[in-house]
């Protein structure tokens, strides 16, 4: 694979790549440096932590990678049927690159020679959909109007508020005395 390109609004999409490197070396290189840097030289490509994951399949024992997929990332059983075999067949560590790989622009990588995509899967979009709500209640400016008037308080509340404060002013006197 020479290069692969990314939009930048591209969205809700997973590449699968196998890496061929021995286990061991991929075992010590990930003990030495975080997975992002690995992902990076891999790639070709600065890549943030959150855009990659990178792991050996013997993590997903009693799993499997299209189970994982199907339900970690929602992607279609019927889609992943078609790989299967594929994604069963694989073995030792894998990358998964996401969508959202650079926030600025559109990208370019350059794999490694290490690298073999496995397979390009999406990720179900949400339905936005909804059915318009009739009621009177939900139309604009169908609520009640607010009181235009300031409350006024009655004339009990400010000798009750007026006693209060020659309270507090005559304790204060006699605690300072």
């Amino acid at each position: 694979m020479s290069t692969l390109f990314i939009p930048q609004y591209e969205s809700g999409v997973i590449r699968i790549f196998s890496i061929s490197r021995p286990i061991a070396d991929m075992a010590r290189a990930l003990k030495q440096r975080p997975k992002a840097m690995i992902a990076s030289d891999l790639l070709g490509y600065d890549i943030k932590d959150e855009a990659v994951e990178l792991f050996a399949l013997s993590d997903l024992t009693g799993v499997g990678l299209p189970r994982y997929l199907n339900d970690g990332y929602d992607v279609d059983d019927a889609v992943i049927q078609a790989d299967r075999a594929r994604l069963e067949a694989l073995d030792g560590y894998v990358l998964l690159l996401f969508s959202k790989v650079s926030e600025t622009g559109d990208v370019t990588l350059t794999p490694s020679a290490d690298l073999t995509l496995i397979g390009t899967y999406s990720e179900p979009k949400a339905a936005h959909s909804a059915v318009p709500i009739a009621a009177e209640a939900a139309k604009p400016y169908s609520g009640v109007a607010a009181s235009t008037q300031p409350t006024k308080r009655g004339p009990r509340g400010s000798i009750f508020t007026a006693l209060a404060a020659i309270i507090i002013a005559i304790l204060i006197y006699w605690i300072l005395r």
